[in-house]
């Protein structure tokens, strides 16, 4: 059998990061989400991102499992350092590569579903994993959170750079 381990929303100004693990032969899957609070300045900076994710995987190949003779694709984010060195610690057989297939498909799935329940409406899904695709969907959550800035910063990932000048563009939120 074989695993996969993706993410979903690290681009994304709106919401947390979705972990998706999934056993591609049975699609029997695990998913959750790394919460928006790991994205805030001190959190961002601390990088407590990466225990999180850590943590989900750990859930997901208890959840699922997932033998340390099952052969394991994890996402090559930057977001799943931590996970990877839990992997090679635990001794799972691992390779590090870009993921498609249903791992992608159903993550993006979950994600923008995700995306709705924080009140997105109809937020543009990626499929191809194109440059368009995920500028499409970042400008079109940029204007969402436009629209009404002071009760949607709370659901941005503030910590990014990103966010510092949008912040300081727009006094009238804090």
């Amino acid at each position: 059998m074989t695993i996969q381990i993706d993410d979903q929303g690290w681009g994304t100004p709106v919401g947390g990061v979705g972990i998706i693990v999934v056993r591609k032969e049975t699609f029997e899957l695990y998913y959750d989400i790394i919460p928006i609070e790991d994205f805030r300045n001190d959190t961002f900076r601390r990088k407590t991102y990466l225990q999180s994710a850590r943590n989900i995987v750990e859930k997901g190949v208890r959840e699922l499992n997932i033998s340390k003779d099952e052969e394991i694709e994890i996402c090559s984010g930057c977001v799943h350092d931590r996970t990877v060195q839990w992997l090679k610690n635990e001794g799972y057989k691992f390779a590090v590569k870009k993921i498609d297939g249903i791992a992608q498909n159903k993550g993006e799935e979950l994600f923008i579903k995700y995306l709705c329940s924080l009140g997105v409406t109809d937020p543009p899904q990626i499929i191809e994993e194109t440059v368009n695709e995920y500028k499409a969907q970042f400008f079109y959550l940029m204007d969402w959170v436009r629209e009404d800035t002071s009760g949607r910063i709370h659901l941005c990932k503030t910590g990014w750079k990103f966010f510092k000048k949008f912040l300081r563009d727009h006094k009238e939120i804090h």
